[in-house]
C-alpha cells in the first residue's frame, strides 16, 4: 500500500528511540534549513535527522502491564 500523505508532530522534550538499541533520547532542538528543505533535530543524544529514529510508545493505563496489550 503507497501513503498519499503523512503528518508527523514533534514537540521540544519529547522522547524518541534512537540507534540501533533503541535508546530513549529527549528532543533538544528542532532545524529547518529552507534552501535544502531538510529537517534536523538535535537530542540529548546527538544530531539526528528526521525519521531516523522511532517514536517510543506511549503508555496508556489500560496497558499497565505489557501482556495486557496482547489479551
Amino acid at each position: 500500500m503507497t501513503l498519499k500523505t503523512i503528518s508527523l508532530n514533534l514537540e521540544l522534550g519529547q522522547t524518541i528511540l534512537v540507534g540501533k538499541n533503541r535508546e530513549p533520547a529527549e528532543i533538544t532542538k528542532i532545524e529547518f534549513h529552507e534552501r535544502s528543505g531538510e529537517i534536523n533535530i538535535n537530542t540529548t543524544r546527538g544530531p539526528r535527522k528526521v525519521l531516523t529514529f522511532a517514536l517510543a510508545p506511549e503508555f496508556d493505563e489500560a496497558f499497565e502491564n505489557p501482556a495486557d496489550r496482547y489479551r
